[in-house]
């Protein structure tokens, strides 16, 4: 199951990335996240691990990523370590005039009988990564 968002945030894309890539930002602009860190030390580059605990339907659960892949100023990509269902994501970064558009994909990984939800899955995540993008755009704009 692909989910694929972008928005334009009027801040330049330095702004945004370091944004972004402050894992424990991820809290305040997505909606499920409780609590959310790095698990290694030093700037994040690939390699880096963290972690997130989501509150998902009133279920707390906690899962593990690192980050595959990382080009500064132009996009970082992590996938799960430790997940009940295995997921990965892009953050896509593009300079547009003043402004910096972000693409968010994110992808969950079903097989076999699960995969017969994806269509369920998809029609409950697709809009709260909208919400959520959506309210990254408002804090980093209000800043």
């Amino acid at each position: 199951m692909l989910i694929q968002h972008s928005v334009i945030i009027n801040k330049p894309l330095g702004e945004v990335e370091a944004y972004l890539t402050d894992i424990s930002n991820n809290h305040t602009w997505q909606e499920d996240v409780l609590e959310s860190a790095m698990i290694t030390d030093g700037a994040i580059g690939k390699g880096t691990k963290g972690y997130e605990v989501r509150s998902i339907m009133n279920f707390s659960f906690r899962t593990e990523w690192v980050v595959t892949e990382y080009n500064p100023g132009k996009s970082f990509s992590f996938a799960s370590s430790s997940s009940v269902a295995p997921y990965e994501g892009t953050f896509e970064l593009e300079s547009v005039e003043n402004s910096t558009k972000v693409t968010f994909s994110f992808t969950i990984r079903t097989s076999g009988f699960n995969a017969l939800f994806d269509p369920v899955m998809n029609s409950v995540f697709a809009p709260r990564f909208r919400s959520n993008l959506e309210k990254l755009v408002t804090i980093l704009e209000n800043r």
